[in-house]
């Protein structure tokens, strides 16, 4: 468990706030190309770290991400106008470019010169495969882009699913996506039985480095063979379970962002990538099929907000619960994992738990969020960041393989060698 302080450290991330000042060193999801699919199309409020924020897509097809309130006189420029390479707050017309620099002042004397001496705040982006980056820190210690594979691989070997909007602390959700000691529950959805391969009889391991955590689930399906799947955390606030195998290996990412809004609110932004081929469109939005009410209902709306939500009880099912949903609700879009995290409250209250074996990720997790944001506030610069292109690899491979009882999953050679069959069964 932690203490109330050392949670109020992790957990609080608005500006001037260690942890809000150690993300905004790090480039950060904002949002996705399918908001802001056209040049001059309108802007959408994005709000991160506690600030609020409009992302919009000027007319030569660039991403700008603006302080919402207008520098005159505070106006909202959610409502401005997007043309002519420019975002024009419709109060007075003061017009800014994607660096936050004042194009016109159309109310003001000709010769003002207010223009000049005034500068809007502005965060640069970067887009690539549908996904959309920024960097709030200071200029003098931005890094590179980080070079994630979603980034290299081509772009039919990439899926961004959408935006969502979750009522809980950004460090909630991330323990959830590294944990998975409670897939075998929590997403048991075709059967109230424990299928093949989720044996009820785990063990947990896992490997700490600078800036990232891997946590292995070892299901001992019998006496001569382990089910082996690590989770992965990487700072500030990505994690995810493996894709599907080959060779024992995951072949890409489900990659989980966790992106704090502000202390009580998160963006979800799951990019999933397959190495070997293309990957089918559609992944993670798995409530049609199995909750055909839902079939013709967008599971996401304007803003992120999922259609089930804690508003509704996540439209839980009681009858399905009892016949073949082990939660009665619906899978998609990760609402099972939003019932969860939302239901612990705003922030979760974590001096009152009382943790297992099975939380060996999310420990693990917090250890090195605990370490690196203490050092950071000690001086010392922040892991996980490249500033040399020869620094620039952020490949974490992750084992997921059927391998005999006692293999070394931290050592990637010995799993392959030690394969019982390459194609281990997958759940989730």
């Amino acid at each position: 468990m932690l203490t109330r302080e050392e949670s109020d450290l992790l957990t609080q991330v608005g500006p001037g706030t260690p942890m809000g000042e150690l993300f905004r060193r790090y480039w950060i999801p904002c949002g996705t190309t399918r908001e802001i699919p056209n040049v001059d199309c309108p802007p959408v409020r994005v709000k991160l770290l506690g600030e609020d924020l409009v992302m919009y897509r000027d007319s030569t097809g660039k991403v700008g991400l603006l302080a919402e309130k207008c520098s005159h006189r505070r106006a909202s420029l959610f409502f401005g106008r997007n043309e002519e390479g420019g975002l024009t707050c419709v109060y007075h017309g003061w017009k800014y470019d994607l660096e936050g620099n004042i194009l016109d002042t159309p109310c003001e004397p000709a010769e003002s010169k207010i223009k000049y001496h005034v500068k809007h705040t502005a965060y640069p982006t970067f887009e690539k495969n549908g996904l959309i980056l920024t960097y709030m820190g200071p200029k003098e210690k931005m890094p590179l882009i980080p070079n994630y594979e979603w980034f290299t691989l081509p772009e039919d070997h990439v899926f961004i699913e959408d935006k969502m909007w979750n009522e809980n602390n950004w460090l909630q959700g991330l323990e959830g996506d590294n944990d998975s000691a409670h897939v075998q529950y929590l997403h048991r959805n075709n059967s109230l039985n424990v299928v093949p391969g989720m044996a009820r009889e785990l063990s947990f391991d896992a490997e700490e480095g600078e800036f990232w955590v891997k946590t292995a689930a070892i299901r001992h399906i019998s006496p001569s063979e382990d089910y082996v799947r690590t989770n992965f955390f990487m700072m500030p606030c990505m994690a995810g379970p493996p894709q599907q195998s080959l060779d024992g290996l995951s072949d890409g990412y489900q990659a989980v962002h966790q992106v704090p809004a502000d202390d009580t609110h998160t963006w979800r932004i799951d990019v999933w990538t397959r190495r070997s081929k293309p990957l089918e469109r559609g992944n993670g939005d798995g409530a049609t099929g199995r909750w055909p009410e839902l079939a013709n209902i967008p599971p996401v709306g304007n803003g992120g907000q999922k259609f089930a939500n804690r508003h509704n009880d996540y439209l839980i099912n009681r009858d399905r619960q009892k016949i073949d949903v082990y939660t009665g609700i619906p899978m998609g879009p990760h609402t099972q994992d939003a019932a969860m995290t939302e239901s612990m409250g705003p922030i979760s209250d974590r001096w009152n738990e009382h943790l297992g074996m099975s939380d060996a990720g999310p420990a693990s997790m917090r250890r090195v969020l605990l370490r690196v944001v203490r050092e950071f506030m000690e001086g010392k610069e922040p892991p996980g960041l490249a500033y040399r292109e020869e620094d620039n690899d952020f490949t974490l491979e992750r084992v997921h393989a059927m391998v005999p009882p006692g293999t070394n999953w931290k050592d990637v050679k010995a799993v392959q060698e030690s394969l019982l069959n390459s194609k281990p069964p997958v759940y989730i």
